[in-house]
């Protein structure tokens, strides 16, 4: 990360501090700090080198992105998880300006008030807790609004030097809340979409076979003259099927012997129709058969 010693430039700063770190062991002290040590460099994975600096502290470690709030953010949140692991932190983000500075052994550092706040408020939070500073939110706010909602008031805090600091809190529940709200919306989207498509199901089945033609299918038992519209077109069996343009027409079947049966049908866009009738129902006589049969007894 390039900042120019003579310029100062605004980053936002993740301060973690080892709770209670003086109080133990030497060794213990060692063990927490290689723990810590681990634990940032997998938090550190995705943010480039030469986008951040990682600063010792007398009780834990500072990072300064520049930049990138939210990845800022994402810092601070998966150290958290290292308290699971047996080190119990706080954790403190500020933005601000830095500046890099030397000391008189020729060593080079942060200064800035980013890096000072940092240290300020992360003696506010407790084990496993993470505060931000309003400026971060701020800043957080204005390249990730939607990771700034999350962000709620924890307090105002006074520091030693009696300073006040208004400091904020991401909200552990407010990813549920979101992604409960964004099914939510989302199922609401799929009723509406079946709604329409129920609604609409006859016109877009229309409009899908708009073109096609219709098809009238015959079942005459034994068999018949097809009349459509009043014109001949064939005997069922062995005709079988018809295709006429949709609409309304009159079917009309006949046999000789028989009473003609008469019908209409609305014949749909690639949809079929299927007229069924039988001329010998009963005993299979024909009606005339029948009738005569009545008479001659």
């Amino acid at each position: 990360m390039n900042v120019p010693g003579s310029l100062p430039a605004l980053a936002s700063v993740v301060f973690i501090r080892i709770t209670e770190f003086a109080r133990r062991p030497v060794a213990e002290q060692a063990r927490l700090r290689a723990q810590l040590e681990s634990a940032l460099a997998v938090a550190l994975i995705r943010i480039p080198a030469q986008l951040r600096i990682i600063l010792d502290a007398p009780d834990g470690m500072a990072i300064a992105v520049l930049g990138n709030p939210a990845a800022a953010l994402d810092i601070a949140q998966r150290c958290m998880s290292a308290s699971a692991a047996g080190v119990s932190m706080a954790v403190a983000v500020n933005h601000g300006a830095i500046r890099l500075a030397s000391d008189d052994s020729g060593h080079e550092g942060l200064i800035g008030d980013a890096v000072g706040t940092a240290a300020a408020i992360a003696h506010f939070a407790g084990p496993a807790r993470l505060f931000v500073s309003r400026s971060f939110r701020e800043a957080l706010a204005a390249s990730s609004p939607a990771r700034a909602i999350s962000i709620r008031p924890a307090g105002i805090f006074t520091d030693a030097n009696v300073r006040t600091h208004e400091l904020f809190a991401p909200d552990p529940t407010a990813a549920l809340r979101r992604r409960k709200i964004l099914a939510a919306v989302g199922a609401a989207v799929l009723i509406c979409i079946f709604a329409a498509l129920v609604y609409f199901h006859d016109a877009i089945r229309r409009e899908l076979r708009a073109g096609q033609p219709a098809m009238l299918a015959f079942n005459i038992y034994p068999d018949g003259d097809i009349f459509v519209d009043g014109v001949a077109r064939g005997k069922s069996p062995p005709l079988a099927i018809l295709h006429l343009e949709p609409g309304v027409h009159t079917i009309e079947l006949k046999r000789k012997g028989e009473i003609p049966f008469r019908t209409s049908a609305d014949l749909q866009a690639g949809r079929t129709t299927t007229v069924e009738y039988a001329f010998t129902p009963g005993d299979g006589r024909s009606l005339l058969r029948r009738l005569r049969d009545w008479v001659l007894r």
